[in-house]
């Protein structure tokens, strides 16, 4: 009994810390936005100086997601978890004391691959503690600190209008490297004490992981349903408040849809990870695709204040949701050794995404196509990810 109650407690602990990770790459992926004004005339940029502080932070997420999985696979994933928020946390309160703008820079591609390297690690790590009855709630919870973050730093702009862009990154930067110490008494490897006694065959190479033995048959769709997910969701983050105050909607309103945005994110999350446990993943994959066609379909085409309030609901329910969905079922495909190369890999091509989204999305204002435009643009993303999730649905089943 006691045995039962200890592992209980870890699993708990071990959730709530990967909550907090969540929590704040929530908090650096709002901050930037809220702080760009100041940035900007801290350091006298322009928009495309401004579109490097943007894009520099999802950029070292895709290279610290993609080798941060494969380190982890050689060192463990709790020593590159620790290492990650490290990089991230030092980095992050960099920015805000950062004396020029290259050192600016610098900051936010660090800042970025310290949060990269963690996403696949943290996620690896509750997957250990998960079992197929559990597996979406528990992934739930890590990952609904993602728009609890988000959400904070905006109540903190709204609550502290005054606040000094240079606070916001201390706070985001210092308090995360509180989490260490934590970790360091808490988390468990469960990989490496797999695979140590058979070190040789621990982590094999990259292309056996993904490819090797029809590994493609997941690691393929796995890269799809990513890519398009993401494209679609920082579309939606990124561009938003923007596009809808090209709608003729007020700044005021713009804001407060983009907040209902993150309260369904967190509704969302915690939803659709209820309904993982319960349901086939193409029954999920009707559900949220269908529901985020939805979201978008009224979101761009309507000027409906009531409407939009309602789009921007199940907008943050499925888009958000839905990638948590992609989290929680990404290291099932994989065996331990790889586990962490696996999911790295497929959380890259996410990132891949989120930088295409909104670069896409300028363009197509840009060559003045508006908000159809972008419509026409997101349409196919969706359904190719829904096919690619029923697809990652009819190998599981078969496999059992």
């Amino acid at each position: 009994m006691a045995q039962v109650q200890t592992g209980k407690m870890q699993k708990f602990l071990t959730v709530f810390l990967c909550f907090w990770v969540a929590f704040f790459e929530g908090f650096d992926l709002q901050a930037p936005g809220i702080a760009a004004k100041g940035i900007a005339a801290t350091f006298s940029l322009d928009q495309v100086q401004m579109g490097y502080v943007f894009s520099l932070g999802v950029f070292g997420m895709l290279f610290g997601a993609f080798f941060g999985g494969r380190v982890a696979d050689y060192l463990g994933q709790k020593k590159v978890l620790m290492l990650s928020i490290a990089i991230f946390g030092v980095f992050m309160s960099l920015t805000a004391l950062a004396p020029s703008v290259e050192v600016l820079y610098i900051a936010r591609f660090f800042t970025g691959l310290g949060l990269g390297a963690a996403m696949p690690t943290m996620i690896s790590v509750v997957g250990d503690e998960a079992t197929e009855a559990n597996r979406g709630k528990l992934n739930s919870l890590m990952y609904c600190g993602l728009p609890v973050g988000a959400i904070f730093v905006a109540g903190l702009a709204i609550i502290f209008k005054d606040i000094s862009w240079h606070t916001l990154f201390l706070i985001g930067g210092l308090t995360p490297l509180l989490l260490i110490p934590f970790m360091a008494m808490i988390l468990k490897d469960k990989r490496t004490e797999k695979v140590e006694s058979v070190a040789t065959e621990a982590v094999p190479p990259m292309a056996q992981v993904l490819f090797a033995e029809s590994r493609y048959k997941y690691t393929l769709p796995l890269w799809v349903s990513f890519f398009f997910t993401l494209m679609v969701n920082y579309i939606l983050i990124s561009w938003l408040p923007n596009l809808l105050m090209e709608q003729g909607l007020e700044k005021p309103q713009a804001f407060m849809i983009m907040l209902i945005f993150q309260v369904g994110a967190v509704i969302g999350t915690l939803g659709l990870g209820y309904l993982l446990d319960r349901l086939k993943l193409w029954q999920m994959a009707v559900i949220i695709y269908t529901g985020l066609f939805i979201a978008v379909l009224i979101l761009f085409t309507t000027k409906s204040i009531p409407l939009l309030i309602f789009a921007g609901l199940i907008g943050g329910i499925f888009s958000t949701g839905g990638q948590s969905i992609l989290y929680g079922i990404s290291p099932i495909f994989y065996s331990p050794a790889g586990k962490v190369t696996g999911v790295g890999s497929a959380i890259s091509l996410g990132r891949l995404g989120a930088m295409t989204g909104p670069l896409l999305t300028g363009k197509i204002l840009a060559l003045g196509l508006g908000t159809t435009g972008i419509l026409v643009a997101s349409a196919p993303g969706i359904v190719l990810s829904a096919i690619a999730v029923a697809a990652l649905s009819a190998y599981k089943a078969s496999k059992k």
